[in-house]
């Protein structure tokens, strides 16, 4: 009888080998993420899988039999993926998510750990909850929360039904979190009405491509839009701490100048500010928006053609 293969775990096997666990699968170009590497994660998922570890299928990676006798061993249990087409779609997504969100240094915790009290017969909708730093240890979920964001994702074939169940639970829950960050595939959900209406702090329609990672690098700093405004106007402004939307303020000669930052393009922030514009009790300000390149295109296509919109490099648009 042929003897078995064994297999030398690594530390960062190990963390693969446990983020199936928690997630089921996980894509070829995220296993790259988790190693930190260009090329090393490629021999050691040849060396997994040749061990019987993990098994590679169609450009993922799953756990194989001796990966989940591993976890037997070690008192972890393991999530079986089953064959329902729309339960698999989701079970992707999240674990897309989770591995590039923590990739940026961000805190992700998964929708079925989650401690949010609204679950319904039809099931909860968001994804997970992100947050710059992780949950402490004996920490309220509610303190956690406060400082966290509610993530949903939109796939192009969502349907009305399902939007409008969203609508409602992002509305049950929006006083218990920070924030709201949604991801969309297609285009047409950036500006959803009823996202705007939300009435949040902070409510990210972001269109789900490579591009938005950075910039959750950037962010992970909390201070780095405040930063970038005082880089770039001086730090003579002052923030408002008295308004829904974060905010900068100037007076000189009785004409203030109002700068709001944007990393992501905020419809709502942005109505806000259109109104303030449009409204005669705003007559005398001027206002002023930075944002990442990466969303200019939105940002001055939605807003009143008076607002000056600023390139966080600087550049003015």
């Amino acid at each position: 009888m042929e003897k078995e293969k064994r297999i030398c775990l690594r530390e960062r096997d190990v963390k693969l080998i446990l983020f199936l666990a928690e997630y089921g699968s996980i894509t070829n170009e995220n296993v790259k993420l988790l190693y930190e590497s260009e090329y090393y994660y490629k021999n050691r998922l040849a060396s997994l899988a040749k061990g019987d570890m993990i098994e590679r299928l169609y450009g993922k990676v799953v756990l194989s039999r001796k990966g989940k006798r591993y976890l037997n061993e070690i008192g972890i249990g393991y999530r079986n993926i089953n064959r329902d087409e729309n339960y698999k779609k989701r079970m992707e997504r999240i674990s897309d998510i989770a591995c590039k969100v923590k990739s940026c240094g961000w805190y992700f915790e998964p929708s079925w750990k989650c401690d949010v009290n609204t679950y319904t017969k039809r099931g909860n909708r968001y994804v997970g909850v992100m947050s710059r730093q992780e949950k402490s240890w004996g920490e309220s979920f509610d303190d956690f929360y406060r400082r966290s964001y509610m993530v949903y994702f939109l796939h192009k074939d969502i349907t009305p039904r399902e939007l409008k169940y969203i609508n409602k639970e992002m509305d049950r829950n929006k006083r218990y979190f920070r924030g709201i960050i949604i991801f969309v595939e297609d285009e047409r959900f950036l500006k959803h009405p009823k996202f705007i209406d939300i009435n949040i702090e902070e409510i990210y329609t972001i269109l789900y491509d490579a591009s938005v990672w950075r910039i959750f690098e950037k962010i992970k700093d909390e201070d780095y839009m405040k930063e970038r405004v005082y880089d770039i106007y001086g730090d003579e402004f002052k923030k408002l701490s008295d308004r829904l939307f974060e905010s900068y303020y100037l007076n000189q000669n009785d004409v203030y100048t109002y700068v709001f930052p944007m990393p992501f393009a905020d419809f709502a922030k942005m109505e806000y500010i259109n109104f303030m514009v449009s409204s005669k009790y705003h007559s005398d300000v001027e206002i002023k928006v930075v944002c990442e390149d990466c969303c200019v295109e939105y940002v001055r296509k939605f807003l009143d053609e008076k607002v000056e919109v600023c390139c966080l490099e600087g550049e003015e648009i």
